[in-house]
Protein backbone atom coordinates (compact mmCIF):
# COMPACT_ATOMS: atom_id res chain seq x y z
CA UNK A 1 0.00 0.00 0.00
CA UNK A 2 1.03 3.48 -0.92
CA UNK A 3 -0.06 6.56 0.58
CA UNK A 4 0.87 10.04 -0.13
CA UNK A 5 -0.31 13.85 1.52
CA UNK A 6 -0.59 16.51 -0.64
CA UNK A 7 -1.79 20.32 0.67
CA UNK A 8 -4.06 22.29 -1.95
CA UNK A 9 -4.30 26.48 -1.71
CA UNK A 10 -5.25 28.88 -3.94
CA UNK A 11 -1.24 29.10 -4.57
CA UNK A 12 -0.39 26.01 -5.68
CA UNK A 13 -0.32 22.15 -4.34
CA UNK A 14 2.53 19.92 -2.76
CA UNK A 15 3.11 16.58 -1.14
CA UNK A 16 3.67 16.98 2.51
CA UNK A 17 4.78 13.86 5.11
CA UNK A 18 1.72 12.33 7.50
CA UNK A 19 3.17 14.80 10.54
CA UNK A 20 2.73 17.84 8.38
CA UNK A 21 -0.65 16.61 7.52
CA UNK A 22 -1.79 15.82 10.84
CA UNK A 23 0.01 19.80 11.97
CA UNK A 24 -1.68 21.56 9.74
CA UNK A 25 -4.91 20.04 9.31
CA UNK A 26 -6.05 21.11 12.41
CA UNK A 27 -5.57 24.64 10.91
CA UNK A 28 -8.54 24.15 8.68
CA UNK A 29 -6.97 26.62 6.41
CA UNK A 30 -6.24 24.18 3.00
CA UNK A 31 -7.31 21.41 1.56
CA UNK A 32 -5.77 18.23 2.21
CA UNK A 33 -5.49 15.28 -0.42
CA UNK A 34 -4.77 11.96 0.88
CA UNK A 35 -3.70 9.49 -2.35
CA UNK A 36 -3.85 5.45 -1.36
CA UNK A 37 -3.26 3.15 -3.18
CA UNK A 38 -3.67 -0.11 -2.18
CA UNK A 39 -5.25 -3.94 -3.51
CA UNK A 40 -6.52 -4.54 0.50
CA UNK A 41 -9.70 -2.41 1.47
CA UNK A 42 -8.94 -3.37 4.96
CA UNK A 43 -5.57 -1.91 4.96
CA UNK A 44 -7.05 1.77 3.70
CA UNK A 45 -9.47 0.81 6.37
CA UNK A 46 -7.28 1.08 8.80
CA UNK A 47 -4.97 4.02 8.01
CA UNK A 48 -7.45 6.10 7.69
CA UNK A 49 -9.50 4.98 11.30
CA UNK A 50 -7.68 8.03 12.98
CA UNK A 51 -9.39 10.61 10.15
CA UNK A 52 -12.65 10.55 12.28
CA UNK A 53 -14.22 8.61 9.20
CA UNK A 54 -18.04 7.18 9.79
CA UNK A 55 -18.19 3.64 11.10
CA UNK A 56 -21.00 3.52 8.32
CA UNK A 57 -18.12 4.03 5.62
CA UNK A 58 -15.77 1.63 6.98
CA UNK A 59 -18.35 -1.18 6.38
CA UNK A 60 -19.71 -0.19 3.19
CA UNK A 61 -15.78 0.30 2.42
CA UNK A 62 -15.55 -4.01 1.65
CA UNK A 63 -18.11 -4.20 -0.78
CA UNK A 64 -18.13 -0.63 -3.10
CA UNK A 65 -20.87 -2.43 -5.57
CA UNK A 66 -23.29 -2.28 -3.11
CA UNK A 67 -23.82 1.73 -2.90
CA UNK A 68 -24.50 3.15 -6.22
CA UNK A 69 -24.20 7.00 -5.20
CA UNK A 70 -22.58 9.19 -3.13
CA UNK A 71 -24.14 9.48 0.51
CA UNK A 72 -23.61 11.63 3.98
CA UNK A 73 -22.61 9.90 6.95
CA UNK A 74 -22.54 12.76 10.10
CA UNK A 75 -20.05 14.74 8.19
CA UNK A 76 -18.67 12.76 5.83
CA UNK A 77 -19.76 12.00 2.07
CA UNK A 78 -18.70 8.59 0.62
CA UNK A 79 -19.16 7.42 -2.91
CA UNK A 80 -17.55 4.29 -5.31
CA UNK A 81 -16.70 5.20 -8.51
CA UNK A 82 -16.76 2.48 -10.66
CA UNK A 83 -13.49 2.12 -13.35
CA UNK A 84 -12.16 0.53 -16.30
CA UNK A 85 -8.95 -0.70 -16.91
CA UNK A 86 -7.99 -0.89 -20.66
CA UNK A 87 -4.62 -2.62 -19.79
CA UNK A 88 -6.54 -5.29 -17.83
CA UNK A 89 -9.86 -5.18 -19.52
CA UNK A 90 -11.32 -5.48 -16.07
CA UNK A 91 -13.85 -3.10 -13.82
CA UNK A 92 -12.63 -2.07 -10.69
CA UNK A 93 -13.55 0.55 -7.68
CA UNK A 94 -12.57 3.46 -6.62
CA UNK A 95 -14.00 5.09 -2.82
CA UNK A 96 -13.88 8.86 -2.51
CA UNK A 97 -14.00 10.08 0.71
CA UNK A 98 -14.84 13.92 1.72
CA UNK A 99 -14.83 14.95 5.36
CA UNK A 100 -14.58 18.90 5.79
CA UNK A 101 -11.20 19.72 4.61
CA UNK A 102 -9.79 16.36 3.62
CA UNK A 103 -10.28 14.21 0.22
CA UNK A 104 -9.50 10.81 0.99
CA UNK A 105 -8.61 8.84 -2.55
CA UNK A 106 -9.14 4.47 -2.12
CA UNK A 107 -7.88 2.97 -5.16
CA UNK A 108 -5.82 0.25 -6.73
CA UNK A 109 -2.45 0.11 -7.64
CA UNK A 110 -2.57 0.72 -11.01
CA UNK A 111 -5.05 3.61 -10.92
CA UNK A 112 -3.70 7.23 -11.73
CA UNK A 113 -6.33 9.00 -12.15
CA UNK A 114 -6.07 10.79 -8.84
CA UNK A 115 -2.03 11.89 -9.66
CA UNK A 116 -3.04 13.07 -13.57
CA UNK A 117 -5.67 15.20 -11.50
CA UNK A 118 -2.91 16.49 -9.09
CA UNK A 119 -0.91 17.36 -12.18
CA UNK A 120 -3.88 19.51 -13.55
CA UNK A 121 -4.02 21.25 -10.21
CA UNK A 122 -0.17 22.57 -10.58
CA UNK A 123 -0.76 23.47 -13.78
CA UNK A 124 -3.74 25.20 -13.49
CA UNK A 125 -3.74 27.55 -10.16
CA UNK A 126 -7.41 28.97 -9.65
CA UNK A 127 -5.68 31.83 -7.73
CA UNK A 128 -6.95 33.90 -4.72
CA UNK A 129 -10.58 34.49 -6.63
CA UNK A 130 -11.14 31.16 -6.26
CA UNK A 131 -11.68 28.98 -3.49
CA UNK A 132 -10.21 25.75 -3.41
CA UNK A 133 -12.26 23.28 -2.17
CA UNK A 134 -13.06 19.29 -2.17
CA UNK A 135 -16.18 20.01 -4.64
CA UNK A 136 -13.79 21.78 -6.71
CA UNK A 137 -11.84 18.22 -6.62
CA UNK A 138 -14.72 15.85 -6.60
CA UNK A 139 -15.83 17.86 -9.99
CA UNK A 140 -12.27 17.70 -11.24
CA UNK A 141 -11.54 13.85 -10.65
CA UNK A 142 -14.69 12.58 -12.28
CA UNK A 143 -14.46 15.09 -15.14
CA UNK A 144 -10.58 13.59 -15.43
CA UNK A 145 -12.18 9.86 -15.57
CA UNK A 146 -14.77 11.04 -18.13
CA UNK A 147 -12.41 12.46 -20.20
CA UNK A 148 -9.95 9.35 -20.04
CA UNK A 149 -12.73 7.43 -21.10
CA UNK A 150 -13.49 9.45 -24.37
CA UNK A 151 -10.16 9.43 -25.43
CA UNK A 152 -10.70 5.48 -24.86
CA UNK A 153 -13.65 5.78 -26.82
CA UNK A 154 -11.48 6.91 -29.79
CA UNK A 155 -9.31 4.38 -29.64
CA UNK A 156 -11.85 1.50 -29.71
CA UNK A 157 -13.27 3.42 -32.33
CA UNK A 158 -10.02 3.61 -34.77
CA UNK A 159 -9.80 -0.25 -34.04
CA UNK A 160 -12.87 -0.56 -35.55
CA UNK A 161 -12.31 1.34 -38.41
CA UNK A 162 -9.06 -0.59 -38.85
CA UNK A 163 -11.13 -3.95 -38.40
CA UNK A 164 -13.29 -2.76 -41.28
CA UNK A 165 -10.33 -1.65 -43.57
CA UNK A 166 -8.40 -5.38 -42.97
CA UNK A 167 -11.98 -6.41 -43.86
CA UNK A 168 -11.79 -5.31 -47.31
CA UNK A 169 -8.13 -5.59 -48.09
CA UNK A 170 -6.83 -8.13 -45.73
CA UNK A 171 -9.48 -10.69 -45.01
CA UNK A 172 -7.13 -13.43 -43.88
CA UNK A 173 -5.47 -11.30 -40.86
CA UNK A 174 -8.44 -11.32 -39.53
CA UNK A 175 -9.73 -13.53 -36.72
CA UNK A 176 -13.22 -14.32 -35.22
CA UNK A 177 -11.34 -14.44 -31.42
CA UNK A 178 -9.59 -10.61 -32.61
CA UNK A 179 -13.59 -9.20 -33.20
CA UNK A 180 -15.12 -11.53 -29.75
CA UNK A 181 -12.49 -10.23 -27.72
CA UNK A 182 -13.08 -6.35 -28.96
CA UNK A 183 -16.60 -7.44 -28.33
CA UNK A 184 -16.00 -8.09 -24.59
CA UNK A 185 -14.09 -5.69 -23.61
CA UNK A 186 -16.63 -2.88 -24.93
CA UNK A 187 -19.04 -4.54 -23.22
CA UNK A 188 -17.55 -4.50 -19.71
CA UNK A 189 -16.73 -0.76 -20.68
CA UNK A 190 -19.98 -0.24 -21.72
CA UNK A 191 -21.17 -1.62 -18.04
CA UNK A 192 -18.71 0.76 -16.03
CA UNK A 193 -20.22 3.55 -17.95
CA UNK A 194 -23.62 2.70 -17.05
CA UNK A 195 -22.53 2.30 -13.53
CA UNK A 196 -20.86 5.60 -13.61
CA UNK A 197 -24.13 7.47 -15.03
CA UNK A 198 -26.03 6.32 -12.35
CA UNK A 199 -23.83 7.47 -10.18
CA UNK A 200 -23.79 10.57 -11.34
CA UNK A 201 -28.04 10.61 -11.66
CA UNK A 202 -28.12 11.06 -8.06
CA UNK A 203 -25.99 14.37 -6.79
CA UNK A 204 -25.04 14.11 -3.43
CA UNK A 205 -26.97 16.31 -1.42
CA UNK A 206 -28.38 16.59 2.36
CA UNK A 207 -31.16 17.64 1.65
CA UNK A 208 -32.92 15.82 -1.29
CA UNK A 209 -35.38 18.52 -2.62
CA UNK A 210 -32.20 21.03 -2.53
CA UNK A 211 -31.50 21.65 -6.19
CA UNK A 212 -29.07 24.10 -4.87
CA UNK A 213 -26.71 21.84 -3.50
CA UNK A 214 -23.25 22.69 -3.74
CA UNK A 215 -22.88 19.32 -6.10
CA UNK A 216 -25.94 19.64 -7.98
CA UNK A 217 -24.89 22.01 -10.71
CA UNK A 218 -21.32 20.02 -11.08
CA UNK A 219 -22.80 16.68 -11.30
CA UNK A 220 -25.62 17.66 -14.04
CA UNK A 221 -22.67 18.92 -15.94
CA UNK A 222 -20.89 15.41 -15.85
CA UNK A 223 -24.13 13.77 -16.26
CA UNK A 224 -24.50 14.73 -19.24
CA UNK A 225 -20.98 14.12 -20.26
CA UNK A 226 -21.14 10.34 -19.29
CA UNK A 227 -24.28 10.34 -20.98
CA UNK A 228 -22.58 11.71 -24.23
CA UNK A 229 -20.12 8.72 -23.62
CA UNK A 230 -22.70 6.67 -23.29
CA UNK A 231 -24.37 7.28 -26.36
CA UNK A 232 -20.86 6.88 -28.32
CA UNK A 233 -19.75 3.99 -27.09
CA UNK A 234 -23.36 2.45 -28.08
CA UNK A 235 -22.52 3.72 -31.32
CA UNK A 236 -18.75 1.88 -31.44
CA UNK A 237 -20.59 -1.70 -30.44
CA UNK A 238 -23.19 -1.32 -33.23
CA UNK A 239 -20.57 -0.69 -35.96
CA UNK A 240 -18.68 -3.52 -34.34
CA UNK A 241 -22.06 -5.79 -34.41
CA UNK A 242 -22.08 -4.84 -38.07
CA UNK A 243 -18.71 -5.93 -38.61
CA UNK A 244 -19.06 -8.90 -37.25
CA UNK A 245 -22.23 -9.73 -39.10
CA UNK A 246 -20.58 -8.90 -42.33
CA UNK A 247 -17.19 -11.04 -41.02
CA UNK A 248 -19.98 -13.96 -40.88
CA UNK A 249 -21.30 -13.51 -44.21
CA UNK A 250 -18.06 -13.52 -45.55
CA UNK A 251 -17.03 -16.93 -43.80
CA UNK A 252 -20.77 -17.86 -44.85
CA UNK A 253 -20.03 -16.93 -48.80
CA UNK A 254 -16.43 -18.85 -48.49
CA UNK A 255 -18.00 -22.09 -47.18
CA UNK A 256 -20.77 -21.85 -49.97
CA UNK A 257 -17.96 -21.29 -52.91
CA UNK A 258 -16.54 -24.40 -51.48
CA UNK A 259 -19.66 -26.11 -51.05
CA UNK A 260 -20.41 -25.36 -54.61
CA UNK A 261 -17.06 -26.75 -55.96
CA UNK A 262 -17.59 -30.39 -54.13
CA UNK A 263 -20.97 -29.93 -56.16
CA UNK A 264 -19.73 -29.80 -59.20
CA UNK A 265 -16.87 -32.00 -59.12
CA UNK A 266 -19.42 -34.67 -57.30
CA UNK A 267 -21.58 -33.64 -60.30
CA UNK A 268 -18.62 -34.08 -62.71
CA UNK A 269 -17.49 -37.74 -61.23
CA UNK A 270 -20.53 -39.59 -60.52
CA UNK A 271 -21.67 -40.27 -64.11
CA UNK A 272 -17.87 -41.40 -64.45
CA UNK A 273 -18.26 -43.85 -61.91
CA UNK A 274 -21.58 -45.12 -63.14
CA UNK A 275 -19.85 -46.01 -66.20
CA UNK A 276 -16.65 -47.45 -64.62
CA UNK A 277 -19.23 -49.51 -61.99
CA UNK A 278 -21.38 -51.00 -64.39
CA UNK A 279 -18.73 -52.12 -66.94
CA UNK A 280 -17.02 -53.47 -63.72
CA UNK A 281 -19.72 -56.17 -63.23
CA UNK A 282 -18.67 -59.50 -63.55
CA UNK A 283 -21.48 -60.76 -65.65
CA UNK A 284 -20.55 -63.28 -68.49
CA UNK A 285 -22.73 -61.93 -71.09
CA UNK A 286 -21.91 -58.58 -71.35
CA UNK A 287 -22.16 -57.90 -74.95
CA UNK A 288 -19.64 -54.66 -74.79
CA UNK A 289 -16.72 -57.11 -73.61
CA UNK A 290 -16.12 -58.78 -76.47
CA UNK A 291 -15.92 -54.84 -78.53
CA UNK A 292 -12.40 -54.20 -79.58
CA UNK A 293 -12.61 -50.49 -79.21
CA UNK A 294 -15.10 -50.84 -76.29
CA UNK A 295 -12.26 -49.48 -73.77
CA UNK A 296 -11.29 -46.51 -75.59
CA UNK A 297 -14.86 -45.59 -76.22
CA UNK A 298 -15.63 -45.52 -72.60
CA UNK A 299 -12.69 -43.42 -71.79
CA UNK A 300 -13.86 -40.91 -74.62
CA UNK A 301 -17.28 -41.29 -73.56
CA UNK A 302 -16.33 -40.39 -69.86
CA UNK A 303 -13.92 -37.67 -71.03
CA UNK A 304 -16.32 -35.55 -73.07
CA UNK A 305 -19.17 -35.73 -70.81
CA UNK A 306 -16.92 -34.46 -67.91
CA UNK A 307 -15.91 -31.24 -70.24
CA UNK A 308 -19.57 -31.17 -71.44
CA UNK A 309 -20.72 -31.28 -67.53
CA UNK A 310 -17.51 -28.63 -66.93
CA UNK A 311 -18.68 -26.33 -69.70
CA UNK A 312 -22.06 -26.36 -68.75
CA UNK A 313 -21.59 -25.33 -64.44
CA UNK A 314 -19.29 -22.45 -65.96
CA UNK A 315 -21.48 -21.15 -68.55
CA UNK A 316 -24.35 -20.74 -66.04
CA UNK A 317 -22.09 -18.88 -63.50
CA UNK A 318 -20.94 -21.82 -61.46
CA UNK A 319 -17.41 -20.59 -61.14
CA UNK A 320 -17.95 -16.94 -60.85
CA UNK A 321 -16.38 -15.27 -57.53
Amino acid sequence: MTVKYYKLENTGICEINYDEFLGANKAKKALFLVDIRTTSREKAVKHISSFGISNSITKLLAKPSDNIRFEYFGESLYGELANFSPKDKTSTYSALIIKQNIFIGIHPENEKVLARVEAYFKENILGPKNEMNAERMLFALILEILSNYGKLIIKYREEIESFAFDLDNKEKEISPEDILLSKSQMSEFSRVLERLYFTLSFPPTKDILDSDGVYSKPFDYLLKSADLLRSSIKLAEDRLDSLNDHYQLLLHNKSTKRLNLLTIIQAVFIPLTLIAGIYGMNFANMPELDFKYGYYLSLVAMVLFAISAIYYFYKNGWFEE
